[in-house]
């Protein structure tokens, strides 16, 4: 089975390139069979339940419980039954939607694909996803001229931001039905392995494992998404980062699951091989992670392939991926 570990990066912008060269044969045969949007019915039920949730909070409301299991068990339905393209889509959402919305959601997806990893029973991904979807809730008490600032926080304003997971674990503690899963995961998830975290500074195994995944599902969509005071890492830059916290945030044991259903070179991905040519990522190998399957999309001179090939950089031992390259590459040649 291919490797689920496409999911980590934000896929190219495919349907920029579209909308922007559509009769460009290169580009078609670029996103030739490459999911990049989420599935309507999908995309609809959990940004709406986001929303609504946000709202009900501000308005002094409980959480609907139903809405939120039934929305999150469809998410844990897709991700297990249909990695590749559940996946691709959900990520693709950054694209299309506010960032607090999407980032929930990603968390949320992000969380249950480790959570699968771990092997954890279904029941316990619906209680992980919901963490994650509901993780950063204690926003909604945050200033929005703190929230949405454009550029870096001073140092009161982190003080202040750094309160938000007291936050969410005091709205998630008004319904009990939500249960402890989820409220721990809000309370936790900027805890830190070596006790520098917040809002409690716990340490090592004081963290709750969901609150952990959480965590580096945080960091990671965080990291691959483009923020007002900065552009987006690329997955091998996030994952680069994410390595060097290694017994300080997160633990080895953390690290290691982690690094093990992710590909430095996701599927949706474009990089640049030492011949010169540029391919995009269509399916990755759980034991071969930096030698994926490419679809060959310009030559060696920057040139379109007459036809879109493919290729498994397995049995193709020539060629290998020097490093990823933005879909700029494409635009910049007109």
């Amino acid at each position: 089975m291919a490797h689920a570990g496409f999911f980590v990066a934000t896929p190219p912008k495919v349907d920029l390139l579209e909308e922007k060269l559509p009769k460009d044969k290169g580009v078609q045969a670029l996103i030739k069979d490459i999911p990049v949007l989420l599935k309507p019915e999908i995309k609809k039920d959990t940004i709406d339940y986001v929303k609504t949730t946000v709202n009900d909070v501000r308005a002094g409301k409980l959480i609907d419980k139903e809405g939120a299991r039934k929305v999150v068990r469809t998410l844990v339905e897709e991700v297990i039954n249909n990695y590749q393209h559940t996946l691709l889509n959900l990520i693709d959402i950054r694209h299309h939607d506010e960032y607090t919305f999407s980032h929930s959601i990603n968390v949320c997806v992000l969380s249950i694909l480790m959570g699968i990893k771990k092997r954890l029973e279904k029941e316990e991904l619906e209680e992980l996803g919901l963490g994650g979807m509901l993780h950063d809730l204690g926003k909604i008490r945050i200033e929005h001229e703190i929230l949405n600032k454009p550029d870096k926080l001073t140092h009161e304003e982190i003080d202040v931001m750094k309160h938000h997971p007291t936050y969410g674990y005091e709205i998630l503690c008004f319904d009990q039905e939500i249960g402890s899963i989820p409220r721990e995961i809000a309370y936790q998830h900027h805890e830190q392995y070596d006790g520098g975290g917040y809002p409690r500074g716990l340490r090592g195994k004081e963290i709750h494992e969901y609150a952990i995944i959480a965590a580096l599902a945080d960091v990671y969509d965080a990291l691959t998404t483009d923020r007002p005071y900065r552009k987006s890492f690329l997955p091998h830059d996030a994952m680069r980062i994410i390595i060097t916290d290694t017994d300080t945030k997160f633990s080895q044991e953390a690290i290691r699951l982690f690094l093990e259903h992710m590909s430095i070179y996701p599927v949706g991905s474009m990089v640049r091989l030492n011949s010169g040519e540029v391919s995009v990522v269509i399916k990755s190998h759980e034991r071969a992670l930096i030698r994926p399957t490419i679809r060959m999309i310009l030559d060696p001179r920057g040139d379109y392939y007459p036809e879109a090939h493919e290729v498994d950089l397995r049995k193709d031992r020539k060629r290998f991926i020097v490093g990823p390259v933005g879909d700029d590459v494409f635009l910049e040649r007109y």
